[in-house]
């Protein structure tokens, strides 16, 4: 059985009881990831499937997807290793989301949507590591501490950890520097940071305390400010313009700083290509919602470790490969 089969599979498989043959699940769902369309449209067996997906758990998607990234990490031939965390969302158009969706900007004409936390390794090579639901109310740095904490169990080195400034929290800074994660934070430019740009020529590193409220008390989380002067090109004026990058991290000052944070841009283009095959449900049963978003993290992994043998193939060709693979193999 090829590696892919069995990355897919073992998804599947934790639905033991369902009586439909696994290729035949599996060629609908990649059609509709291929064509950005909706499993139902192209399985009359999407209703049996996702009544045995509701008979399983979190838990049991967390760990059939585990399983995935334990034999990519061993086919890849990861080893130390970039990670970064990222929100992702996938709109929701119920009226009924509760605590399961979160409150987004309106977009599309929807005012909510199923937010995922994810864990990418974006050097050597790109490969989703876990998603988790982030749902109304959940803390951002428990998440985050699950993840890491299921990160160091796999078979790879963490050389750091890349946030973004969504991340610039009190609480999960204290806890990296707990456990001794190198890390690099995008800060916003609030009122300190404003006041250290004001004493930076082009680089220059502050001592920095950041106050937060946990267990209704007060602490105080100690981290390195660096900030960088860099410039921009505005297209709008069409001229150069300064510009400084404020970090938050225990990673040695440098302008390599901002080097090291641009890798995690490659985020991007991992979505942009997850995008190209966004599986769609008219289901909004929140793990049935779960079990398509890490479907489409499966394909974009299965990908990558195809690409170590054919690096030129690009991913709607991949698609479309194993689509026929499982329709042949139907019949």
């Amino acid at each position: 059985m090829s590696l892919l089969k069995r990355f897919v599979e073992v998804s599947i498989n934790i639905l033991g009881k369902i009586k439909v043959k696994v290729n035949e699940v599996l060629r609908s769902i990649i059609e509709a990831g291929k064509t950005n369309s909706y499993v139902e449209t192209y399985s009359n067996k999407a209703d049996t499937l996702h009544r045995h997906i509701k008979e399983n758990s979190e838990r049991d998607l967390k760990r059939a997807f585990e399983f995935n990234t334990r034999k990519a990490i061993g086919r890849m031939g990861l080893g130390r290793v970039v990670l970064a965390f990222d929100v992702t969302e996938e709109l929701y158009f119920g009226d009924k989301g509760g605590l399961n969706v979160r409150q987004i900007k309106h977009q599309n004409g929807a005012d909510e949507a199923f937010s995922y936390l994810v864990l990418n390794i974006i050097k050597p090579k790109p490969l989703p590591l876990m998603a988790i639901p982030y749902k109304q109310g959940d803390d951002l740095t428990s998440l985050i501490k699950e993840l890491i904490s299921y990160a160091r169990n796999l078979r790879i080195i963490i050389e750091y950890v890349l946030f973004d400034r969504g991340f610039y929290i009190g609480d999960l800074i204290s806890y990296l520097s707990s456990i001794n994660m190198k890390y690099l934070i995008f800060v916003p430019q609030n009122k300190a940071m404003k006041r250290y740009i004001q004493q930076t020529n082009y680089l220059r590193s502050f001592n920095h305390l950041i106050g937060y409220n946990k267990y209704k008390s007060t602490w105080t989380a100690k981290t390195k400010i660096v900030i960088i002067k860099d410039k921009c090109f505005n297209e709008k004026e069409k001229k150069w313009k300064k510009f400084y990058w404020c970090f938050a991290t225990n990673l040695q000052s440098g302008f390599s700083l901002v080097r090291k944070y641009k890798q995690r841009w490659q985020i991007e283009t991992d979505f942009r290509v997850k995008n190209e095959a966004r599986i769609k449900s008219k289901s909004n049963v929140p793990i049935i919602r779960y079990f398509y978003f890490l479907m489409s993290l499966i394909l974009m992994g299965s990908w990558e470790v195809n690409r170590i043998d054919n690096p030129d193939v690009p991913f709607k060709r991949y698609l479309k490969n194993i689509e026929q693979k499982f329709s042949t193999e139907i019949t």
